[in-house]
């Protein structure tokens, strides 16, 4: 095989480069597993080495699939380890656990496993604190990352208030996993960890098998996945890795970027290859990305290429607040889809937090552009706006049995699946609801301690349905937000609690923004609109627009791209007591975002946002200042940015924009009192027009503000 007609100069040089360490980094783009693909078949193929002595490692278990079956398309060869950290750690635990005092036998405790013995220590010793177990089992799993022990744990946080609680849980639910002969996944990397440690001859056995051990994604390693390479490579020193500084974005979930950045330190000499020419994308997306991680300090360094031309410029729009902004974005993708042959799927909104996403969603289902959300659910499927809906639904409709299961023990209330399960029966042998039975559960014979834990949310449901009509829609959901207490069910240091809380907020806000267009509206009229906000369109063959967090689409590559939400506080989401590192993951983020454009890339922000129960006006992110395209728009845009903000002030509709998606489309023909039909919200009036925009009153949702021009409306008559 012809290696040099295969790779470019840039790849052939780390491939066959093959003994002691090498540190490949790889830019966005450049071909990575291209080079650790090659790499093993060069191994094999030229210098005689045997499957049998070569290990990789990859960061999940499709990866390693699509690896093996490559290699083998290229050598014909199998038999050699091609697998994640944790079926290494496995594999090798099932060998030798019993060196450790451990069965060989063990079973592998998944996170549902994990979470139910942390939700039993808490019920039997620590029952005020049920609601706990998530933060529990984060700080469980960060302490086995960087190896330690319960006690060790207690010192590393000891200013936290609740420092007593996990490292007592955490020794429980150790004894718990020892009683159990089992290990949860990060037991596998410690206790692996832990069987080299104090076994020589056991790490001497694999040292000798394993003569050439390659590492893909090396800057998402965490302490303990670092400590077992360096381990396995001390006695022949062969050690090749592939990774990108630039893209480390795992910080929270343990993944250590010096790793990567020290690596010379650790392997002093080490060869370092950097792979910059960029396949992907045009060479202005690329410019971008180069100007904003260039202000990383730490960094090694590399300038992304590209031996395309520099393509159509990237733009930056700064809009008057977050509606006005999502019109624009989906007013550029569907002129476009409708003029310039481009289809759904070759689009992506990319997004820092969950909640950005909710007035992309409900804008998409108004104008019929299908999309689908990666990297989590929906906005109106996410579990918290569930369990929220739940509670209104209860309120207006008490014979609904469903919602009340759902959100009975929400937020924890002591209310296990026994009492749950007695309360149905009881209702059932009496033919009544479950509210019902709520209401009169001195009649239902339940033992004294079901009766009193079902007291308190019986009174919480009388109250939330005798209150719906005593105030405006919007003062009502407020009220349920204090009143069933969400806060109390996460945690704010928590960053899943943080995204979920944030969630809500935002529901409210679309609650408020309802309110605005629909100012006498009922809570079950509400409720109804909801069911055709939510009902999710069919996509076409998987032509469907994206819209994701950066996280969720690392990896992955699309034509255009729009980077929404650009604004400090939101893109970089930071918050008080932020350190130059996470500012530097922020930027590392933002990076991959760009990365991720291949021909067209937009940056926008919004002015301003209803967060949080009150309107903020937001400065721009720093990241789009660094990339230096403000100075661009401004000369651009200045007139268009100013009336925009001017007329968000007034809470005017969003504003006429440059360019057209439908230029075509006669809208002179929507007038005020002029009937129009849209295919999923059915007929409605036009009551007011304002340009391209119009407010429209649906017979079965309610006043929606459309851009005459996205939404699919037609005329019925006057």
């Amino acid at each position: 095989m012809d290696y040099s007609t295969l790779l470019n100069e840039e790849q052939l040089k780390p491939v066959t480069d093959t003994e002691g360490a090498v540190l490949v980094l790889a830019g966005a783009g450049s071909g990575k597993t291209r080079v650790l693909t090659y790499r093993i078949a060069y191994l094999i193929e030229k210098c005689g080495v045997s499957p049998y002595n070569i290990l990789a490692i990859t960061f999940t278990n499709k990866a390693a699939g699509e690896m093996k079956e490559r290699i083998f398309n290229v050598t014909g060869q199998e038999g050699m380890w091609v697998m994640t950290f944790h079926s290494f750690c496995a594999r090798v635990l099932r060998n030798d656990a019993d060196k450790l005092g451990h069965n060989r036998n063990f079973s592998i405790y998944g996170e549902a496993e994990s979470d139910r013995i942390i939700t039993r220590i808490l019920k039997e010793n620590f029952p005020e604190d049920a609601d706990k177990k998530k933060t529990i089992r984060w700080h469980i799993s960060a302490a086995k990352s960087i190896a330690m022990t319960p006690e060790q744990y207690s010192a590393r946080i000891k200013d936290r208030p609740d420092r007593d609680l996990i490292t007592q849980v955490y020794a429980k639910y150790e004894e718990e996993l020892a009683k159990n002969n089992a290990f949860d996944f990060d037991d596998l990397l410690l206790k692996t960890f832990l069987l080299f440690a104090m076994h020589k001859d056991v790490l001497e056995k694999y040292q000798d098998r394993f003569l050439y051990v390659h590492v893909d994604e090396f800057q998402d390693t965490n302490k303990i996945q670092f400590l077992l390479v360096k381990m396995l490579v001390r006695k022949y020193g062969n050690i090749f890795v592939v990774g990108d500084d630039d893209q480390s974005i795992y910080g929270w979930r343990g993944a250590d970027v010096g790793n990567i950045l020290n690596f010379k330190k650790d392997y002093p000499d080490c060869r370092i290859y950097k792979l910059e020419r960029n396949y992907r994308s045009s060479g202005n997306i690329l410019k971008t990305a180069n100007k904003v991680i260039a202000n990383n300090a730490g960094r090694m360094g590399k300038q992304l290429w590209t031996e395309k031309d520099d393509g159509i410029e990237v733009s930056y729009r700064s809009l008057g607040d977050d509606k006005t902004e999502a019109d624009f974005v989906l007013e550029q993708i569907m002129n476009l889809v409708k003029n310039h042959g481009y289809r759904y799927s070759d689009f992506a909104i990319l997004v820092r937090i969950n909640s950005i996403t909710r007035t992309f969603e409900e804008k998409m289902s108004s104008y019929g552009m299908p999309y689908k959300v990666i990297g989590g659910f929906k906005f109106y499927e996410r579990k918290e706006i569930k369990d929220f809906i739940a509670y209104l639904r209860m309120a207006v409709n008490p014979a609904d049995g469903e919602s009340i299961t759902r959100i009975i023990n929400f937020p924890k209330r002591g209310i296990g699946e026994a009492c749950v399960e007695a309360l149905i029966r009881a209702c059932s042998m009496r033919n009544i609801s479950l509210y019902d039975g709520l209401m009169s559960l001195e009649n239902l014979e339940l033992s004294p301690a079901y009766t009193k834990k079902l007291a308190q949310f019986a009174a919480l449901a009388k109250d939330l349905s005798e209150h719906k009509d005593d105030m405006p829609l919007d003062e009502y959901i407020k009220y349920v937000m204090d009143r069933v207490d969400f806060y109390s069910a996460y945690d704010m240091d928590d960053p899943e609690g943080r995204t979920k809380l944030e969630n809500i907020d935002e529901f409210i806000t679309s609650v408020h923004e309802f309110c605005a267009d629909n100012p006498d509206v009922r809570l079950e009229e509400y409720l109804q609109t909801l069911s055709l906000l939510t009902d999710a369109d069919e996509t076409d063959e998987g032509n469907y627009i994206t819209i994701a967090t950066v996280h969720g689409v690392k990896g992955l590559e699309f034509r255009c791209v729009f980077i929404v939400g650009l604004e400090e506080g939101i893109f970089p989401s930071l918050r008080s007591d932020t350190t130059t590192a996470d500012v530097e993951e922020e930027r590392r983020i933002m990076y991959v975002a760009i990365t991720r454009a291949q021909e067209r890339l937009w940056l926008t922000n919004a002015g301003r946002r209803f967060r949080f129960g009150k309107w903020e006006n937001n400065s721009v992110s720093r990241f789009v200042k660094e990339s230096g395209l403000i100075a661009a728009a401004r000369r651009m845009d200045e007139r268009m940015v100013h009336h925009t903000v001017q007329q968000a002030l007034r809470r005017d509709f969003a504003p006429k924009f440059t360019q057209s998606a439908t230029a075509g489309k006669d809208i002179s023909v929507f007038k005020e009192g002029v009937k129009v039909r849209h295919p999923k919200f059915g007929d409605g009036v036009v009551t007011e027009v304002n340009g391209e925009n119009a407010r429209i009153a649906f017979e079965k949702l309610g006043v929606k503000v459309l851009n005459l021009r996205l939404a699919p409306l037609t005329v019925i008559g006057e």
